[in-house]
């Protein structure tokens, strides 16, 4: 069942290498209705200059015209010309983007007296050249979701401070209130622990008074996770034991 959920909001939404992105024509009804709620923030964050900039300058406009289907070089040359010229210049990058669709459209025979270049157009290719502009709104804004993660075990079971098998970094705990701060690649590894830990014992190792105060350190406080872990204590583990506690006190009391 989880792997059909899963499977069910999953969108090809191509790599790194292959920037393709593969939805089905027609356009599934959950594809239809994500569609409705992306493209206003499509416009609104990713065509602007103060976003990706993608109608915003020319060379990136070109590039985006550049990925529509082979064989509608007719519609992308079009397009680049009228874009390009004084009154395409003056539009907003959300009147461009209208622009794009109605060309599209039109070439696929959906505006009237277009009925001409929809019979040239090959019906495999006019399939493709009318999902392009969902293509585009999804390749930008559709959740990249990583299909394992949600239908492998050993992806679920995650508790903090697990370590991820590929990187070595360590899952730490999030505080809230700095979460515009956290940047994933700055956490500890397991390589980076285990450094600070030989280091630690280096520097400290002599001061102590014995062996068995050494031990009575928690590791933890030896390492930069002591950044993660005390906050993660004070805020959560601390108010949970407290919780449970008085829950315990209560049930008491009522037996009594």
């Amino acid at each position: 069942g989880r792997s059909a959920v899963a499977s069910y909001f999953e969108v090809d939404l191509g790599s790194d290498r292959n920037k393709e992105v593969k939805i089905s024509h027609p356009l599934h009804p959950m594809l239809r209705r994500a569609h409705a709620t992306l493209e206003p923030m499509f416009i609104e964050s990713v065509l602007p200059e103060d976003g990706h900039g993608l109608l915003a300058k020319q060379e990136l406009w070109e590039q985006l015209l550049d990925t529509l289907p082979e064989g509608a070089e007719v519609v992308s040359n079009k397009l680049k010309t009228e874009l390009a010229s004084k009154k395409g210049m003056a539009m907003s990058p959300a009147e461009k983007w209208e622009m794009i669709k109605m060309h599209i459209e039109a070439y696929v025979g959906h505006k009237a007296g277009q009925k001409k270049s929809a019979k040239r157009a090959d019906a495999k290719l006019q399939d493709r050249v009318e999902i392009w502009p969902v293509e585009v709104v999804f390749r930008y804004t559709y959740p990249r979701l990583d299909i394992n993660v949600s239908k492998k075990r050993n992806h679920l079971l995650k508790s903090p401070f697990c370590v991820h098998p590929k990187t070595g970094r360590v899952c730490v705990p999030i505080q809230h209130e700095k979460i515009e701060a956290f940047d994933p690649f700055a956490v500890p590894t397991l390589d980076q622990l285990m450094s600070e830990l030989d280091n630690y014992e280096r520097e400290n190792g002599k001061d102590t008074d014995s062996e068995k105060e050494q031990r009575e350190i928690p590791n933890w406080q030896k390492t930069s996770l002591k950044d993660y872990f005390v906050p993660f204590q004070k805020d959560f583990l601390e108010p949970m034991q407290k919780h449970f506690r008085r829950k315990e006190r209560d049930a008491s009391e009522e037996e009594a």
